[in-house]
């Protein structure tokens, strides 16, 4: 029948085509142990914690066991001490489920045992040895098959007397109606405009900003797929929550637009008044790109509400630009009218919630006139060869091929703010050469991708002998052992492989301090000038700083007779003098100084720009000089590159000793030398300090109303006569405290009450030799101890201020 024969010539039809294809595969991977294909979808289960009703801290899985001590993104609050969860197996058969229960520093185990299950729910009873009003860190491991464990932490405290529901509860009913626009429902009168905040934008809204923008203006946001909450700080002054979600508003080009948006709060519950009040409020919300949508217009790339500094690479010829909005990674050719998402763990139908959670970063590099792009991507890997790993991975975008290629991943067995504030920093990528440049721990090594090969270039350095730029392409170290005596530095350029020298004379030492753009910046000390700070720390300061070019040029010198400088911070295009003034051999600290970067931007077809509608308000979009004729752009979407050997680089023993963490807002903020600098840092964000133990430092509010240091008595007079015998304050406390300080200096006396409710003492010098010690405080008062006196007083906490400024308000507990 004809019908058979058609069917038959169909079949051999398609036999041929599957065979063509097979036989163009084959030979056009001939020889080549590459292949294409999409990223993969998520295979991990997660898992989620439930409170009275609420559904909590949803956690991903790590593909291996991690450092305890860099696992502290949620805390998670016990109900009659009794944790209780969800897991979300999708579409894995979970074959055992484990817990651990570990102390902060995860040296003990405080108990251990399987998950008590019911279906898809457990519990974990907390045991004796698990001391209430302590945290503790639960691992909990799920088994998905042979030997496939699958690793989740938090921490864990007893939420009992914290007001942990009633605080849940004036979230969810401050965020919806806000969300709701309710008049008269109390957000506007938990909120505290002034003006400091920017009543002009939507991006970023705090408990400062206006009515009209803490509840939308006219955006009618609607949230979509659910909010997540995470519990990220709890204790018994307040509890931090992090609300993230996806949000359709208004729009004006598009009929509406879907936002990311991060909503902080930081609230107080008085169980006594059965009242809660809002303490702190941050939102940001960011629009993710829709290529579906108008995102071109005639003057260029409309980006709609996101941040004022989005990240974004021009190509030499000013005709391509690669951007970062909303955790994706973009590029838009005006010469081939296309446009490609490069790369994004979200899936392609926005319907995984296991992707859609930012925890990672991406980081532009570098890019090149043959169509070539450099990035990184720091943080968590939700998806794709590494999922469930941390660590920086570095990728090449080729626009011609349409195709990206991991180039190496360095992977980290701590958390993902550490590899998206720490490792990402240290690592860079070097196009002409194929070299991998990992800067750790005093010791930079370099890796030759081409041969599989490794060389260390320099070791040994101390944290204040060597520098990064903002990039990562130059790099700065003494050559020398001693930091006060190496009169050399090299400056090389990991991207070229060159170097030059930066020297100083003979008697005199050379010290790196940074970057501005391609110039570096060192400071010049003389040996002889050697002394001693207030606090009594060892000083060698800089009478002279130098910028020096890329020709090896000074283009800039700063020196001040009879200023001395100290240390330096940078700040985009300004870098701060931290100076001071010698009397005998002590130095103390004067007015800080300024050096700006004039040097204006280099020329480019593509600018970031701003601009204002009525709706919507401040947004942002890439600008084209010329402009763009074709608003209806290919929309690509690059293969990845699958290889054999992709370089993986193992970076777990990182060692973080005597150094402070900085969380706020639910996040890693920072890493800092010095317990000052930390609390300066994290009190804007409402945040806490760590050390490398997960020992609180300090905390934003969690003290009491008023204290006095009791049971210290004998402590105190010994801190007293050795500062009469002009001792010196660090001496002093390092002895008492086996060896370990907090230099406090610039803080105010507000940041220390923290440490003196602990019954810590604080040595405040009123100037080179004079000196008090705090030892209590009221609600507007700070006790002290004159120290030559020996007179037990009490001064306003801000007229102490005044009379530590004299010293610079050094303050070492």
């Amino acid at each position: 029948m004809n019908w058979i024969k058609k069917l038959r010539d169909t079949a051999i039809l398609i036999l041929i085509f599957i065979a063509a294809v097979i036989g163009f595969s084959y030979y056009t991977n001939k020889g080549n142990d590459n292949m294409t294909a999409d990223m993969g979808s998520a295979t991990y289960p997660q898992i989620s914690f439930s409170y009275n009703g609420y559904v909590l801290n949803t956690l991903s899985g790590f593909a291996r066991a991690m450092d305890i001590t860099a696992m502290r993104d949620t805390i998670t609050p016990a109900n009659a001490r009794m944790v209780e969860g969800t897991i979300q197996p999708y579409e894995n058969q979970i074959k055992k489920a484990s817990y651990t229960i570990y102390t902060l520093d995860g040296k003990e185990k405080m108990g251990e045992g399987e998950l008590s299950r019911n279906g898809d729910s457990f519990t974990v009873e907390l045991s004796d040895a698990v001391t209430a009003g302590r945290e503790h860190v639960l691992e909990i491991v799920l088994n998905i098959g042979g030997e496939n464990d699958v690793y989740f932490y938090t921490r864990i405290a007893d939420g009992a007397d914290l007001g942990v529901a009633e605080s849940l509860d004036y979230i969810r009913g401050f965020h919806e109606k806000a969300m709701n626009k309710v008049e008269g429902a109390g957000v506007g009168a938990a909120i505290e405009p002034n003006e400091s905040a920017n009543n002009t934008t939507f991006q970023h809204v705090t408990i400062h900003s206006d009515y009209d923008h803490v509840s939308w203006g006219e955006l009618e946001p609607m949230v979509e797929m659910g909010e997540r909450w995470d519990i990220t700080e709890m204790n018994g002054d307040s509890i931090s929550v992090r609300l993230e979600y996806r949000a359709r508003c208004k729009g004006e080009e598009n009929e509406s637009d879907v936002y990311h948006v991060e909503e902080f709060f930081r609230v107080r519950h008085v169980t006594g008044s059965q009242t809660t009040y809002l303490l702190d409020y941050d939102r940001t919300m960011e629009q993710i790109f829709d290529v579906t949508k108008k995102m071109l217009n005639e003057n260029g790339i409309v980006l709609g509400i996101v941040p004022p500094d989005v990240p974004y690479l021009v190509n030499e010829n000013g005709s391509e630009v690669s951007f970062v909005v909303a955790n994706e990674l973009w590029n838009y050719s005006k010469d081939t009218d296309e446009i490609s998402l490069v790369f994004s763990f979200t899936d392609v139908e926005n319907s995984d919630v296991r992707n859609m959670i930012p925890h990672h970063e991406i980081k532009l590099l570098g890019t090149d006139g043959a169509g070539f792009t450099m990035f990184a991507v720091s943080g968590y890997m939700s998806r794709g060869s590494h999922e469930g790993e941390v660590g920086v991975a570095i990728y090449e975008y080729s626009a011609k091929k349409n195709s990206v290629e991991e180039k190496a991943f360095i992977s980290s067995n701590k958390s993902y703010g550490f590899a998206i504030n720490e490792l990402s920093s240290m690592v860079y990528y070097s196009m002409k050469q194929n070299n991998l440049y990992v800067m750790l721990e005093g010791t930079l090594y370099e890796f030759d991708l081409t041969k599989n090969k490794s060389n260390t270039l320099v070791e040994g350095l101390m944290d204040e002998q060597y520098v990064v730029s903002e990039d990562g392409h130059l790099v700065a170290w003494q050559d020398g052992e001693k930091l006060n005596e190496a009169t050399k530095v090299t400056v090389m350029n990991l991207e070229t492989g060159k170097a030059r020298k930066a020297e100083s004379a003979g008697d005199e030492c050379v010290r790196p301090l940074g970057f501005v753009k391609n110039d570096f910046v060192y400071g010049v000390a003389k040996t002889a000038d050697t002394g001693r700070t207030v606090s009594g720390e060892v000083a060698v300061p800089m009478y002279k700083i130098e910028i020096q070019n890329g020709k090896e040029e000074i283009v800039k010198t700063y020196q001040v007779d009879g200023i001395y400088v100290l240390d330096t911070t940078f700040d985009v295009n300004m870098i701060t003098l931290n100076r001071a003034t010698k009397s005998g051999e002590t130095y103390t600290s004067t007015t800080a100084d300024y050096i700006t970067n004039n040097r204006e931007k280099e020329a480019s077809n593509i600018d970031l720009k701003s601009y204002t509608t009525e709706l919507k308000e401040t947004q942002m979009r890439l600008v084209y000089n010329d402009g763009i004729s074709d608003r209806e752009p290919k929309v690509l979407k690059p293969k990845q590159i699958l290889t054999e050997d992709t370089g993986d680089i193992n970076f777990d023993d990182i060692s973080y000793g005597g150094k402070f963490f900085v969380y706020g807002y639910g996040e890693l903020q920072g890493v800092y030398d010095r317990a000052g600098e930390a609390i300066r840092a994290a009190e804007p964000y409402s945040g806490c300090v760590v050390d490398s133990n997960q020992s609180y430092v300090w905390e934003q509010g969690n003290r009491s109303k008023q204290h006095f240091i009791a049971g210290k008595d004998e402590v105190i007079q010994n801190i007293g006569e050795r500062l009469r015998q002009r001792q010196a304050p660090v001496d002093i406390l390092k002895e008492l405290n086996d060896g370990r300080i907090l230099d406090m200096s610039g803080c105010s006396v507000e940041m220390l009450l923290y440490l003196i409710d602990r019954d810590n003492p604080v040595i405040g010098m009123l100037d080179a030799e004079r000196a008090v010690i705090l030892v209590g405080y009221t609600e507007g008062s700070v006790v002290y101890i004159d120290a030559d006196s020996g007179e037990r007083r009490a001064a306003p906490i801000g007229e102490m201020d005044q009379m530590t400024s004299g010293s610079g308000n050094t303050y070492i507990g």
